[in-house]
């Protein structure tokens, strides 16, 4: 068995198909083939079962999968961790936030880190919570940032640690009767209508019903955080939203909430006990110290 043998087993097992396999990894059908055939005889179990033109893995296939993933991943990491040692200062870091974090908290985090470290490279993705844990497990993130921690007791393998808190604040347009004032009550919005973005703070918005008594009205759900800014400047709502630099002062006013409902908390996570390259455990220890010199301020 060997090294060439696993890859060409996780291209098959991805593709399906005998031909897509051999074109992803250069190398002709016949001998892909051979490859694979060899490694079926010296394991004495059948890989792949065919089904039409379709490839299929067995349940060998797919026990055998698991420790080939693992196999191979971890020799991508020695790869790298050679490859770390040889420039400490530069590398690759590869992070995923959420979409509504990465809009407005991500780009003057990595922003601030390349004037620290300019040959950085960064691999940077939006995904929900489920996705960036999982990415964190599987290893094809090095660090996570999220806000909702619900899912965090059910991964005891992942660290997460708190790097930024955001007071929640009433966001209104210029013309709104309430733009002058600089606190309000929640039972002073009994008749508005809300604009919220996405379920979890849809969520959030009617727990405030603690608060109240009544439930907050809801008129428009955008599915993208852009479209935030622009229903609330046409006059479709108001939303209650953490306070972020991002917010225009000229087109909004920021209003803060007498009711403590409490703050949006931003967390930085990772694989505890994992490798972690030097100019990864840099960056988490700039963001890290970032948010102590904030703490006054922002923890």
């Amino acid at each position: 068995m060997n090294l060439q043998q696993l890859e060409y087993f996780k291209s098959i097992a991805q593709t399906e198909n005998f031909t897509a396999a051999a074109a992803l990894s250069s190398v002709s059908q016949p001998a892909l083939s051979k490859a694979i055939s060899n490694l079926e005889s010296e394991l004495n179990v059948p890989l792949f079962e065919r089904k039409g033109r379709t490839i299929k893995l067995t349940s060998f296939g797919s026990a055998f999968l698991k420790h080939a993933d693992t196999a191979l991943r971890e020799i991508d990491n020695g790869i790298q961790e050679l490859q770390d040692m040889i420039n400490p200062n530069k590398g690759s870091i590869s992070i995923a936030s959420t979409y509504c974090i990465g809009t407005y908290f991500m780009p003057f985090l990595i922003s601030g880190f390349l004037n620290y470290c300019p040959e950085t490279k960064f691999q940077f993705n939006h995904e929900s919570t489920p996705e960036i844990l999982t990415g964190l497990i599987n290893g094809k993130i090095d660090l996570g940032f999220y806000d909702n921690i619900e899912n965090i007791p059910n991964h005891s393998e992942i660290e997460s640690i708190a790097v930024r808190k955001e007071e929640y604040v009433l966001i209104v347009p210029k013309n709104h009767r309430l733009s002058n004032e600089k606190e309000v009550s929640l039972g002073d919005l009994k008749n508005e209508s809300f604009i919220v973005f996405g379920e979890e703070n849809k969520a959030n918005l009617l727990s405030y019903s603690k608060f109240i008594d009544y439930t907050p009205k809801i008129s428009v759900e955008p599915n993208e955080f852009s479209m935030l800014g622009g229903l609330i400047a046409a006059g479709a709502g108001i939303t209650i939203a953490s306070n972020t630099p991002l917010i225009n002062t000229n087109v909004f006013s920021i209003i803060r909430i007498k009711e403590d409902i409490g703050y949006k908390t931003i967390y930085m996570g990772w694989v505890k006990n994992s490798y972690v390259s030097p100019i990864t455990k840099k960056f988490r220890d700039y963001t890290l110290n970032t948010r102590l010199k904030s703490s006054k301020s922002a923890l």
